[in-house]
């Protein structure tokens, strides 16, 4: 079996008796101070515009359905949150496939964009692990006093959206403008999204020069011993226990 990952010290879950609120833009996001958040974006053309379509439709008649409420439904409620976990699995399918330019699958582009992500590293952030994928981005990241997740992200996609434009001499949307979040709750879910950050190369079926993993050193340096621990890497992945949400 391979090691597990250690867990950082400062690690936080989320606290449903502390302070939170919620930012939305196209989709809703949670915050919370201290908190650690899985993180997915993705280049501008990554989707099939007839997916992006339909899964537009889909949150406006989910937004209206939610507007007509005078009092939360707990069961719609329920059905909406299982819509984003079907709607997020069919987008992390088709971005698998690899649809579009994926400028990404270039080794110094990564690099532009892991450069990006780690360099202030210890003075904006923590970053626990990323992969850089052909036309997206997964990571882990623990955002440090006076930095929302959004700045970080507006910063991380406006530096390496110039840097790309400029080696590719390309202009044009480089991101898509919206991402996709969530706080993680739990030891128990970080360890799942570390996971899912290490081996979704190996899900997409990328060939090694096509994506780039990062781990944070103190991430992957085992320490202590966890009931937590990777699945073999000549295993099969897609088991239930291994998602990130």
């Amino acid at each position: 079996m391979s090691p597990d990952f250690t867990i950082p010290e400062d690690f936080q879950g989320f606290d449903c008796r502390g302070v939170f609120w919620n930012y939305e833009r196209n989709l809703p996001h949670w915050r919370q101070p201290g908190a650690t958040y899985f993180v997915t974006f993705r280049l501008n053309d990554s989707l099939p515009c007839k997916a992006v379509d339909e899964a537009k439709r889909e949150k406006e008649e989910w937004n209206r359905l939610l507007a007509g409420q005078i009092t939360p439904d707990e069961r719609v409620q329920e059905e909406f949150a299982v819509w984003q976990r079907r709607n997020w699995q069919k987008a992390e399918a088709l971005m698998d496939e690899c649809h579009g330019s994926c400028v990404l699958r270039q080794p110094p582009m990564r690099q532009v964009v892991v450069n990006s992500l780690t360099h202030f590293e210890g003075a904006r952030h923590h970053m626990h692990g990323l992969v850089v994928m052909p036309n997206h981005v997964h990571l882990a990241c623990q955002p440090w006093e006076g930095w929302e997740m959004e700045d970080l992200l507006q910063s991380w996609k406006g530096f390496t959206s110039r840097a790309i434009a400029k080696m590719t001499g390309q202009c044009g949307r480089l991101w898509q403008h919206d991402n996709w979040n969530r706080i993680i709750r739990d030891e128990a879910h970080w360890q799942r999204v570390m996971r899912y950050i290490a081996h979704n190369p190996e899900k997409a079926k990328l060939y090694e020069d096509e994506s780039t993993l990062w781990i944070a050193k103190q991430c992957r340096d085992v320490e202590r011993t966890s009931k937590f621990v990777l699945h073999d890497l000549e295993q099969s992945y897609g088991p239930e226990e291994d998602q990130p949400w």
